[in-house]
């Protein structure tokens, strides 16, 4: 079968918003499991794995209101910047994508927001998509304009790295051209994690003890993880930054165990396996396998027996668990095993599994060796890692991943121009922030440009030309202190290098600028660009609406007969319930902006129109709206129905 390439990633882990981030934790050996923060799981104490920021979004970005962000689950939410970076990780830009044969693949179980929201009996508009689980996939495939699969898994615990396979098997199939693939998991509600404990896997430490003696439960842990996946050839003809390849994938049920939520080690053995079949690899090819692992009594020596049957009768293979630094992200436990293995093989790295000091497993006669000390991971040719995630019902997924081929690229000497772009001057600023504080590692600032370039464009541009690091920073801190065009100090002028920057400032065409640059190679991990974060509740407390007594006549009918500008007061009042719908102030300059260039849908503009109804005791039509398409159009239009209602 088509091996799959891994072309960008993205994540929010505990102690991580990146996977650079993550990286650096999994090679220092941190553990992120904490207490349960301020505010989180209703004043409930116990341990777990925590994200920040779920309280923050950048609505605008995505083309929502306020109000309908209130209204959105915040694993909708995370997904939508997770997707936006996985995409500009992988150096694609959203004009290149719209309408096109990608697909989308998510992985959850959780629905933490949904069930408070029900339960409050307040309920929206904007609640039921916002709600939603399907919406999970959809949502992003809405937002970007794809036309491939949209699809939302659960199969429990091993969601995302089914959904990963999904995804995998939707390419070869040629269901879709590429995809966005892994998992959300969201730990809300503080009566989840009760009904958890009572079922039993839960640890009383709050810690994974993976494979060791001291195995007692697993620590719940949430985040989410996407991948972009795209055929290998496509990807090296197109330039592309391959972080990892897929050789193959499996999924499989545990088969009628004894007790369901039961694991089965024949079971585990045959998807391993079947797994290794579709890769095209032996056991003795694997090297390292990251473990389902959860530290449980009941599910660590069935994954021990399995392995050690379909992998340790051929050789001796390390294994680990993240679980044991970010606790168990259930529904997206799998695509986080993912990432930490591909930047395993991204990064030569094997970053030491936690928790473990001795083990009552055989696993010397199992052949497995638990990585507790980091080490190199030096693969051979065609050494493979295999991903590990186990569903509680029975639903299993097995990975297999191994390094990019490389790939020979000349050496770059010269001028560049590095094209930033960002939709405000604030986010240009932070944008040049990040790139100045980022390791270039082995790239060269020709790289840089090239990934730079095919990213989305936005209209704040600013350039920067150099031919070193150092002259290139130099410009990056010019643009923070507010230059569009950095070039060094006693730099030799260059007329093509100048045109073709400044072309590029003045109309965002890249051209000229990827004609100076001839052959490159994009570069994985850039920094993304900035979101402009406002807060919003995370289970915001909702109160149940009443509805009032309608008044005999509104009193907007005597207002506005008393006012000495009637039409300026019938503009406040579209203004005001307008910004009431939208749930945020209107911004100025918006009175000749058409309805639905402010985020305004068709459902929300004949909610708009309910609302003047009931305020002025007029009978608007629904389809009024649409032959007044702005504030201007429609409070003409209610005007002049005022005047003849009065007349």
């Amino acid at each position: 079968m088509s091996a799959i390439a891994v072309i960008g990633m993205s994540c929010r882990v505990p102690g991580a918003a990146d996977p650079a981030e993550f990286l650096r934790n999994l090679v220092a050996g941190r553990s992120s499991v904490t207490e349960v923060p301020e505010g989180r799981w209703q004043g409930r104490r116990g341990f777990g794995g925590f994200v920040d920021g779920l309280d923050a979004f950048d609505s605008g970005f995505f083309g929502m209101s306020r109000r309908e962000a209130t209204w959105t689950d915040p694993q909708q939410r995370l997904l939508l910047e997770l997707a936006w970076e996985c995409v500009e990780d992988a150096a694609v830009s959203t004009a290149d994508v719209k309408a096109s044969r990608w697909g989308v693949f998510v992985g959850a179980c959780a629905d933490d927001f949904r069930q408070r929201y029900l339960a409050s009996g307040a309920l929206d508009r904007h609640g039921h998509m916002g709600t939603s689980r399907s919406m999970l996939a959809n949502r992003v495939s809405y937002f970007f304009g794809l036309r491939g699969p949209s699809e939302v898994v659960d199969t429990g615990q091993s969601s995302s790295l089914v959904a990963v396979h999904r995804a995998v098997s939707a390419i070869r199939t040629g269901e879709c051209d590429a995809a966005i693939a892994g998992g959300v998991n969201l730990n809300l509600l503080g009566e989840v994690t009760e009904q958890i404990a009572l079922w039993g896997g839960l640890s009383p430490d709050g810690r994974c003890h993976t494979f060791d003696e001291r195995a007692n439960g697993y620590v719940r842990g949430e985040g989410g993880g996407l991948v972009v996946l795209k055929p290998l050839e496509a990807a090296l003809r197109d330039g592309d930054a391959v972080h990892a390849v897929i050789r193959g994938s499996a999924t499989a049920h545990d088969g009628g165990p004894e007790l369901l939520g039961t694991p089965s080690a024949d079971a585990q053995q045959d998807l391993v396996e079947a797994a290794h079949k579709a890769a095209g690899v032996s056991p003795e090819d694997v090297a390292y396998v990251e473990l389902h692992g959860t530290g449980t009594p009941a599910g660590d020596p069935v994954e021990a027996q399995a392995l050690g049957a379909a992998i340790g009768r051929a050789r001796r293979v390390k294994v680990g668990s993240v679980k044991t630094n970010v606790g168990h992200l259930e529904s997206a436990a799998g695509v986080t095993g993912l990432l930490k293995a591909c930047l395993m093989i991204r990064h030569a790295v094997l970053p030491p599994s936690l928790n473990f000091t001795r083990s009552s497993l055989p696993l010397d006669e199992l052949n497995l060796e638990v990585v507790a000390q980091q080490e190199d991971l030096v693969l051979r040719p065609h050494e493979v890692i295999g991903v590990s995630s186990f569903g509680m019902g029975g639903t299993n997924a097995h990975v297999v991943v191994g390094p990019p081929p490389v790939v020979d690229q000349d050496a770059w000497s010269g001028n560049v121009v590095w094209c930033l772009s960002a939709r405000s001057p604030h986010a240009l600023g932070e944008l040049a922030r990040r790139l100045n504080d980022h390791d270039p590692g082995d790239h060269t600032p020709a790289d840089v440009a090239w990934t730079l370039l095919h990213r989305t464009r936005w209209e704040h541009r600013a350039v920067v030309v150099g031919s070193t690091w150092d002259e290139l920073r130099q410009g990056l801190a010019s643009v923070l202190a507010g230059n569009s065009f950095a070039v060094p100090l006693g730099w030799e002028a260059d007329a093509g290098v100048l045109r073709a920057a400044g072309e590029h400032l003045a109309t965002g065409d890249p051209a000229a600028v990827l004609a100076l640059l001839g052959a490159a190679r994009k570069v994985p991990s850039l920094p993304t660009h900035p979101f402009d974060r406002t807060e919003f509740p995370v289970l915001p407390d909702l109160p149940v609406a009443s509805t009032p007594e309608p008044d005999a006549e509104p009193a907007f009918a005597d207002e506005w007969r008393n006012a000495p500008d009637r039409s300026w007061r019938v503009r406040s009042l579209v203004e005001r319930e307008l910004g009431d719908l939208l749930g945020e102030p209107l911004p100025r300059g918006t009175s000749g902006v058409a309805f639905r260039d402010l985020g305004v849908d068709s459902q929300a503009q004949m909610e708009l129109v309910d609302r003047i109804n009931t305020s002025t005791g007029l009978a608007l039509a629904d389809t009024d709206i649409f032959d007044c398409p702005t504030i201007d159009d429609l409070t003409t239009h209610v005007n002049t129905m005022m005047e003849a209602s009065c007349a």
